[in-house]
């Protein structure tokens, strides 16, 4: 009987255990190991949603001081041999949720197009293969991500996927949404949102942004008392098993990862972490893009 009862204490420790391992955010770890940590689910999840939608765009409103950030990027396309380049980007008077400053699109034609104003440029690779000016743009296409943005601009770009918080009414039926309250000390907590997109074709109306591919996932917190964003991550993958049209010979996965902190009490872009990656059936159809914009102390 003791070996039973000492088994089942174990049993409950590791079990407990696990729960706290599985929580994926890093929020709780300053805790002491007696804080109460408390999870459990949003009744009216959308309800929540349209609140903090309603926050970000109050938060787009505002301006802020002189920021820099330092851009650090590493390429790799089929046989190529990979090449980093990285460069500083100074920022001031936009919203502070996103990094606003020259506005850039696709170029077909770097000999017509202005380089971007950057700082400390740095290269590494075979220079034979690749002009600056347009590696510059592929920095400067990392910065170009909105959680919270109404404009086409930054509803989605060649890098980022479809802002999930811009439009209420989109996201709401084009997304399955689950929301949690979890709290973790004295004032202290937070909302996870949960974001997974429907696949089904027939939700799309006209003047919609999202479309039934990709497969796409977010995961956001907001702090519990002024639903203001800290944390935001999105996953987007199209397979290659896709039906014809939007068929491929290649799996494709995009990751990335943005955290906030405050200035004056609002939200401010910290740090963004992408990756992207592109397997296809040899080598020289792979492709790889890792990046890092982490903002430099004044």
């Amino acid at each position: 009987m003791r070996h039973l009862t000492l088994f089942l204490l174990l049993l409950m420790w590791a079990l407990g255990a696990a729960c706290q391992v599985s929580l994926d955010s890093a929020f709780w770890e300053e805790e002491d190991s007696m804080g109460l940590l408390t999870i459990k689910a949003v009744k009216h999840p959308k309800k929540l949603l349209k609140q903090v939608i309603d926050r970000l765009h109050k938060d787009l409103q505002e301006t802020h001081q002189a920021r820099r950030y330092r851009i650090e990027a590493t390429f790799r396309k089929g046989s190529i041999p990979p090449y980093s380049a990285s460069c500083i980007y100074s920022v001031e008077g936009d919203n502070g949720l996103e990094i606003i400053g020259d506005k850039y699109s696709d170029i077909s034609d770097t000999n017509k197009v202005k380089a971007p104003k950057l700082e400390d440029f740095c290269f590494e690779g075979p220079f034979d293969l690749y002009d600056t000016i347009r590696i510059k743009f592929d920095l400067i296409y990392f910065l170009l991500f909105s959680p919270s943005h109404p404009s086409n601009e930054y509803h989605s770009n060649q890098y980022y996927n479809i802002s999930p918080f811009a439009d209420y009414e989109e996201t709401a039926r084009w997304y399955n949404v689950m929301a949690y309250d979890i709290v973790y000390g004295p004032d202290k907590g937070m909302y996870r949102i949960i974001l997974e997109k429907k696949n089904d074709r027939y939700l799309w109306r006209e003047g919609d942004h999202n479309f039934w591919v990709p497969d796409i996932r977010y995961t956001a917190y907001f702090d519990r008392r002024s639903l203001r964003i800290t944390q935001i991550k999105g996953e987007q993958t199209f397979r290659k098993d896709l039906p014809y049209p939007f068929n491929s010979r290649f799996d494709t996965c995009l990751r990335f990862q943005a955290d906030y902190d405050e200035e004056r009490g609002m939200p401010v872009l910290k740090v963004i972490q992408y990756i992207f990656t592109t397997a296809g059936y040899n080598d020289r159809n792979y492709e790889s893009r890792n990046a890092t914009v982490q903002r430099l102390d004044q």
